[in-house]
């Protein structure tokens, strides 16, 4: 259920203040959530909201970073012990 109100925060938040407002969302979500993939999906939508550019890069900026974050928690979970709080 947390998890679920912490996708629609991830996704109000900065669609409302600002698109940098993900990042530190996302990374508080990774740690509560341990592998949260809510945030590719979330990083998808706000890339639509949002206009960084022309470049492939530039107009998925969020999504790959959300996938870069999600890769990097997979490969730490291995390594770190994460209490799963959400």
């Amino acid at each position: 259920m947390f998890r679920i109100l912490f996708f629609l925060a991830i996704l109000i938040i900065p669609a409302i203040f600002s698109w940098w407002l993900f990042v530190p969302l996302a990374l508080l979500f990774v740690y509560l959530a341990k592998l949260p993939y809510e945030i590719i999906l979330a990083g998808f939508i706000l890339d639509m909201i949002y206009y960084f550019g022309d470049s492939f890069l530039a107009k998925h900026l969020l999504t790959i970073f959300s996938v870069i974050l999600i890769i990097l928690a997979f490969f730490l979970s291995k390594r770190i012990h994460w209490r799963k709080v959400i």
